[in-house]
């Protein structure tokens, strides 16, 4: 009997210390398909649905710039921002890029040009809380953020836009760890 209710006093006790369920999280993107730098914030508004900002820097010498997203996850678990999840995003990016041009008696070399638009994607992934604040989250998708055509000038980009490892890639991952309060 006295173990029961030292058992029973221990149980309320640690009940009384537990904390309130995780809404929020701040994570950094520390590898990803291309190579770049991330932080994101999202935070739970229902209990399978969180909406989020991202921003993204890439450093790739091909297309260096930025993108940044608003993105809504659908959590498949009892609760959100844990377990599974549906992810959709819209977003806009700024990039620097070079066109190379191509004359029949000489080639150019590559110039500078902006280049920005906006796009947007599908993907899953898995978000796993360790302990109460240490959040890990993998995700895996689809996007398409469009580039402007060249028109008709017998000229190219440097380097392919949409190929993996440049940040216009269709297939976009990232691997975060982050804060969750």
């Amino acid at each position: 009997m006295k173990q029961l209710f030292l058992l029973a006093a221990l149980s309320s006790a640690t009940n009384a210390w537990a904390q309130a369920p995780v809404t929020t999280v701040i994570s950094v993107g520390t590898f990803g398909l291309a190579p770049n730098a991330g932080l994101q914030l999202e935070h739970r508004l229902t209990r399978h649905f969180s909406l989020g900002l991202q921003g993204t820097r890439y450093f790739g010498n091909d297309y260096p710039g930025y993108q940044a997203a608003l993105l809504g996850r659908y959590y498949f678990g009892p609760m959100a921002p844990t377990g599974f999840y549906a992810q959709a995003q819209v977003g806009v990016f700024q990039h620097t890029g070079q066109i190379q041009a191509y004359y029949p008696d000489r080639v150019f070399p590559p110039s500078d040009v902006r280049l920005g638009g906006s796009g947007g994607g599908l993907g899953l992934g898995y978000q796993l809380l360790l302990g109460q604040h240490l959040a890990l989250n993998a995700g895996l998708g689809l996007k398409f953020y469009h580039i402007r055509s060249l028109g008709m000038c017998d000229c190219s980009y440097v380097g392919n836009w949409y190929a993996t490892g440049q940040p216009g890639s269709l297939l976009d991952g990232q691997l975060n760890i982050g804060y969750a309060f």
